[in-house]
């Protein structure tokens, strides 16, 4: 998947959120965020940054087209880390049993 498909991805996937808001969330406005999401420009790196720490991706993820969505929560305590793996390996169960 490339970065265009990724944020639009992020954006409506993840965290179901309208043009303009990821925009406001991300400090630009929303046709640059349509710009990116169609391929006709591309995100500079302190955008691709700001867009990481929105969604707790990973950069790699951003960057490199062929790997996979990883979130990223730095001071993350113990019992919070739990939550989100369970809730993680449940979305990836489900997953599976949709393919």
């Amino acid at each position: 998947m490339h970065i265009s498909e990724k944020i639009k991805f992020i954006r409506t996937k993840i965290l179901n959120v309208s043009a303009q808001k990821f925009a406001d969330m991300c400090g630009v406005i929303a046709r640059t965020v349509y710009a990116w999401e169609s391929g006709v420009s591309l995100p500079c790196l302190d955008n691709i940054v700001a867009i990481a720490n929105t969604c707790h991706a990973s950069l790699d993820y951003l960057l490199i087209d062929d790997h996979e969505f990883e979130l990223c929560f730095p001071n993350l305590d113990d019992e919070t880390f739990k939550c989100i793996s369970h809730l993680s390996n449940k979305m990836k169960e489900e997953n599976e049993r949709r393919k």
